[in-house]
């Protein structure tokens, strides 16, 4: 999956708008907030839903410009990459590239399936998470 979407906001704005999320879901299943100077490598466990259990890795924190992490399941493995390129001083290119790779020939054939009908929603979830970003810039308004 990619979206590419320009953001009627700062790349900073945006950069700490995905950081606070990142720290507040480290911190909601660990207990703790690390400091953001501290995120590059580090690593969580996290619940999924009543029976699925994961790790997060951030393998890339750039600030302001790049923020990546891969989750692992016994299922499966996604590669997340964040990156943000600055247009001017109010406007930024957001590039989101998510890359899965199931863990057997089954649950590869399971997840193509569900990703075909899935896949569609995923990718609104996520620009409207951009769009949410756009409008707490904007007072509340989209630009």
């Amino acid at each position: 999956m990619r979206i590419d979407k320009i953001v009627d906001a700062p790349r900073e704005f945006i950069f700490e708008k995905i950081i606070d999320s990142c720290l507040f879901d480290i911190e909601k299943n660990t207990g703790k907030r690390p400091k953001v100077r501290s995120l590059n490598g580090y690593e969580y466990s996290k619940s999924f839903g009543k029976n699925q259990r994961g790790s997060i890795k951030i393998t890339e924190l750039t600030e302001p410009s790049i923020y990546a992490f891969t989750t692992k399941t016994n299922r499966n493995t996604f590669s997340t990459r964040w990156e943000l390129h600055k247009i001017d001083d109010r406007s930024t290119q957001v590039v989101i590239e998510e890359n899965q790779t199931s863990n057997g020939f089954i649950q590869m054939i399971n997840d193509k399936a569900v990703g075909f009908f899935l896949g569609r929603f995923k990718k609104r979830q996520m620009v409207a998470v951009l769009d949410n970003v756009n409008r707490a810039y904007n007072g509340g308004r989209a630009r």
